[in-house]
């Protein structure tokens, strides 16, 4: 469907088919261009038509490589607990862009996103009279539709995470009530940075003067740039609770009937200066704990500006949350997980997360990888827990073609390797050599994982 910007938006179908009409970097990739787009002229530009809807409410701003979803969601959902109204704002979306804006814990609905889309579309228009400002990207467009909802909403807070990097993203343009950082990786090497030092001084672009930032446990060459950076703007720099009693634990056994979905929860404890306090989660994975700590160290600082959340409502939102594509456990007899990991630092805490939480004979993995990824690296480390591996490559431009991947599975794996020419397929073929006994793993990128959920019909 194609739409003229002339055209009022009167449909979902017409919104969507607007909102792709920006270059989208998450599906072209980020090497072409995208260093031009990384400015701030037109994203301000933009908001100030729309009435600069990212002052209409106190915000949160998260960054980071790792775990940056998952604090953000766990933050909107322990200030749900807490009896605020919340906007949370995420990327990427695993099937459908409604994912990327939640208000309340809800996803955008299709007539919301027709009403604010309406609203950008002429918004663009009137940014007709810069002609210095280039056309708006994809990630641009969504950000600003994101803080007209919220506002539209009246939400009383709202949790951002920023997008690629930090100091240059569209999210940058907010003041916030506290700066986030997760854990610090290489990711994105071709645009952040090629040591983990670099890629530390983009996500710290996020820290504002005089504004506090909490930041997970990061390797020294990592804490060093944050601690300076902070510094120098006069941020308090604020450490998480530690994580407690997060020790072995008895993997779950293979239900006797595929029938009987059973969900493993892991439990764990935050010392806290009053005690500790003991937290039970659906959300897999020693560094999913850790990600607690710091969403309920970053929650702690909001009770200053009047948001205050307690520790039985922290705890409770926690031990609700559902967060699809993160260890998901879909299927039975075999043991279907998906999850998103798709960068070396996350594959290596799934396979760690598979053996602790599962127990299986052997191990499929469905795996799909975007091209500008370390592949070899992510094999390397795959390796050592898989019986077979089965490549494909999402409906994606970025994808790394199939015969590709196959190539590098093959040069740094000697095991079983299969080939399917897209997620569909590789999923029934998983299904079909993975004894009763066994696990399937779908994993290696957002849109892997997403074309899966759509094609088991458990999309979010």
């Amino acid at each position: 469907m194609t739409i003229s910007p002339d055209q009022p938006i009167a449909s979902y179908d017409a919104a969507c088919a607007y909102l792709d009409s920006f270059i989208n970097y998450e599906r072209t990739g980020f090497r072409r261009g995208f260093a031009e787009a990384r400015r701030f002229n037109t994203i301000e530009a933009l908001l100030e038509v729309l009435g600069r809807p990212q002052d209409c409410c106190p915000t949160v701003h998260v960054a980071g490589t790792k775990g940056k979803g998952s604090v953000a969601a766990m933050m909107a959902a322990a200030l749900r607990e807490a009896g605020y109204s919340t906007g949370l704002y995420t990327s990427p979306h695993l099937v459908t862009v409604r994912e990327r804006i939640r208000i309340n814990g809800q996803m955008i609905t299709p007539g919301e996103l027709v009403a604010v889309t309406e609203k950008l579309r002429r918004a663009v228009i009137g940014l007709g009279v810069h002609s210095d400002l280039r056309r708006p990207t994809f990630f641009e467009v969504y950000t600003a539709l994101a803080f007209v909802a919220f506002a539209d909403a009246a939400v009383d807070v709202a949790v951002v995470e920023s997008g690629l990097g930090g100091r240059l993203d569209a999210t940058n343009i907010i003041t916030p009530m506290v700066s986030v950082i997760t854990s610090i990786d290489l990711d994105h090497t071709e645009v952040l940075g090629n040591s983990r030092a670099e890629i530390a001084r983009e996500k710290a672009g996020i820290i504002k003067s005089g504004v506090p930032v909490v930041s997970a446990s990061q390797v020294p060459e990592v804490q060093d740039v944050l601690v300076a950076v902070a510094e120098q703007l006069d941020a308090p720099l604020i450490a998480p609770p530690a994580v407690a009693e997060l020790g072995q634990i008895e993997p779950l056994g293979m239900p006797a009937s595929s029938e009987k979905l059973v969900v493993p929860k892991q439990s764990f404890s935050l010392s806290l200066d009053s005690g500790p306090l003991a937290v039970v989660s659906a959300l897999l994975g020693s560094h999913q704990a850790y990600n607690c700590a710091v969403a309920y160290a970053a929650l702690g600082t909001l009770a200053e500006r009047g948001f205050t959340v307690s520790d039985h409502e922290f705890a409770a939102a926690v031990a609700k949350l559902d967060w699809p594509a993160r260890f998901q456990v879909v299927a039975v007899r075999p043991w279907l997980v998906l999850d998103c990991a798709h960068n070396p630092a996350s594959v290596r805490a799934l396979v760690s997360a598979l053996r602790r939480y599962l127990q299986y004979e052997q191990l499929t993995v469905v795996l799909g990888i975007s091209a500008e990824k370390d592949a070899a690296e992510m094999v390397r480390i795959l390796s050592p827990a898989v019986h077979r591996i089965i490549v494909t490559a999402a409906d994606n431009p970025r994808a790394l073609a199939v015969p590709e991947l196959q190539t590098v599975v093959q040069e740094h794996w000697d095991g079983p390797v299969e080939a399917a020419p897209t997620v569909p397929q590789a999923v029934e073929l998983a299904r079909r050599l993975t004894s009763s006994s066994g696990a399937i793993c779908v994993t290696g990128s957002f849109f892997v994982v997403g074309e899966a959920m759509m094609h088991l019909g458990v999309a979010p």
